[in-house]
């Protein structure tokens, strides 16, 4: 990779370092000294690697051309305080904004490390802060930020300046999937129902705390108790001798309130839409009032169709038309056959990695994914367009990603294809090769590797809001895993050069 293929389209700004004084110096202490190294190595890589300048160009590409030079230091600034900050959030295991809010100020290690703290003190540590530069940068984004250090690490010339002493071998790609869970309840026809009704309430609400009342008996608070009475009633319905009969009962007076609260919901929604500008709203906060309530009232006919046809008309509803929640539109049902899960219900994550361990490729997938080995072709496709000098050798997967269409793909592209075989007479014979079963066996650390990104970096059940922000919480986490892989394979080859105490 050549330097001068990295360009930045936004001039140089002078950005003036923290003054700050020095840490306070910890004695005895080996765990802080090796997270102390590993961070320090982090900030050098993430200023020395051009991801900050990378960072600062992505903040400053929306600007107008009008907007002040000290505006801009200022958005820079914030444009480094943001990758540091959610780096950071990722590493230590996705705290909440407020437990994070209140680690950032109470440590000054921490705040070094983002570079908010001052002379004059500690600064930028709200949790509204936080949670601003956490969304700060789009998905393509870090999917260009990870590629950027993923072409850093993969060539001679550019690893040795991020400290590593030979580069990342990126000849072997080893590949998995798994689920990222959504952060929903298990998807109940009714429930969703009483999901979207209460989104509506909620709204409706909002609006008459404004002053804007149309007529609604009871208001929006009796609705939702009526609403609640009829979950306990279906809930309960299970219990009865003719528990079948109940529910259709109970589903017809649920579809028929439904219907009043989208009648009462559409006449505040347009008074709110004609007499905005007597509200404390901002036309921003209003638009995006409506906006809510529009797609409530889009999605209310659908659950209550598949409700329907569930509980009263004893038909199955077909996956790819099945609406698994009222505000994560884009999860899909993924069965794999775990033990403990037969079903799950999220997004499919791929995952490529070398046989050191460092992420090369990624991708979470929304509703509609292809199969593994179509993930596959994907990802080779994206991984020979980085500017690495390797080319990929061989590819090691599971059993979803052999098909015939694979290992044709792959021997045209003279790629060796460790795919594991689905055919155990095929397996048993392929693990006479060394290289085969030497392949298949380090295979096994891929499970281990997506259990360090989704338990430290994306999180065991992601709480990300849609699917947008998933997809970029994704990205927030290989960039951290990355980066932390990096220092910690320097410092152990560090610790390895020197001699143990006696």
């Amino acid at each position: 990779m050549n330097k001068t293929n990295t360009t930045f389209s936004t001039p140089t700004l002078a950005i003036q370092s923290w003054l700050r004084p020095e840490l306070t110096p910890v004695k005895s202490n080996v765990d802080y000294s090796r997270f102390k190294e590993d961070l320090d190595r982090i900030s050098a890589n993430l200023r020395d690697g051009w991801l900050e300048a990378t960072a600062i160009d992505y903040a400053l590409e929306g600007l107008p051309e009008g907007v002040p030079r000290s505006a801009r230091v200022r958005r820079a600034e914030f444009a480094v305080f943001a990758l540091r900050s959610e780096v950071l959030r990722h590493l230590l295991g996705l705290p909440s904004f407020r437990a994070y809010s209140r680690m950032l100020a109470g440590s000054d290690l921490l705040a070094d490390f983002c570079g908010v703290r001052t002379l004059e003190g500690i600064k930028w540590t709200s949790k509204s802060t936080l949670e601003r530069a956490s969304k700060l940068f789009d998905a393509d984004q870090l999917e260009a930020l990870n590629r950027l250090l993923a072409e850093l690490v993969g060539n001679d010339d550019w690893s040795a300046a991020l400290g590593l002493e030979e580069r990342v071998d990126a000849t072997v790609c080893l590949m998995d999937t798994t689920c990222l869970e959504a952060n929903i309840h298990h998807p109940v026809d009714w429930l969703l129902v009483k999901d979207v009704g209460m989104t509506l309430l909620k709204a409706v609400a909002l609006i008459r705390g404004e002053g804007l009342v149309c007529r609604m008996p009871g208001g929006p608070e009796q609705a939702s108790r009526d609403l609640n009475r009829l979950c306990v009633e279906m809930t309960h319905s299970r219990r009865k001798k003719d528990s079948a009969k109940v529910r259709k009962r109970v589903l017809r007076r649920m579809k028929a309130l439904a219907a009043r609260i989208a009648e009462h919901t559409r006449r505040h929604r347009d008074r709110l839409a004609s007499e905005a500008s007597s509200t404390r709203w901002s036309p921003r906060e209003t638009a995006n009032i409506v906006a809510r309530i529009d797609d409530r009232l889009a999605l209310l006919p659908e659950a209550v169709r598949q409700a329907h046809e569930r509980i009263i008309g004893g038909r199955p509803v077909a996956s790819k038309n099945k609406i698994l929640s009222a505000h994560e539109r884009e999860i899909d049902v993924i069965v794999r056959g775990k033990t403990d899960k037969e079903v799950e219900f999220g997004n499919a994550l791929f995952i490529s990695e070398s046989t050191g361990g460092f992420i090369f490729d990624y991708k979470l997938y929304g509703r509609g994914a292809p199969p593994d080995a179509g993930k596959l072709a994907e990802s080779l496709e994206r991984q020979q367009a980085f500017q690495i000098d390797q080319p990929i050798e061989e590819v090691v997967g599971d059993r979803a990603f052999q098909t015939k269409a694979t290992t044709r793909a792959l021997k045209e592209a003279g790629i060796i294809d460790s795919n594991c075989p689905k055919d155990p007479a095929e397996l048993k014979r392929r693990m006479e090769d060394p290289r085969f079963r030497k392949s298949q066996k380090r295979r096994g650390s891929t499970e281990a590797r997506i259990a360090i990104l989704k338990n430290n970096g994306g999180g065991r059940v992601c709480r990300a809001k849609g699917f947008d922000n998933r997809a970029a919480a994704v990205g927030w986490g290989v960039l951290s895993h990355n980066l932390w892989w990096i220092a910690r394979k320097i410092r152990e080859r560090r610790e390895e050069r020197e001699p143990k105490a006696a």
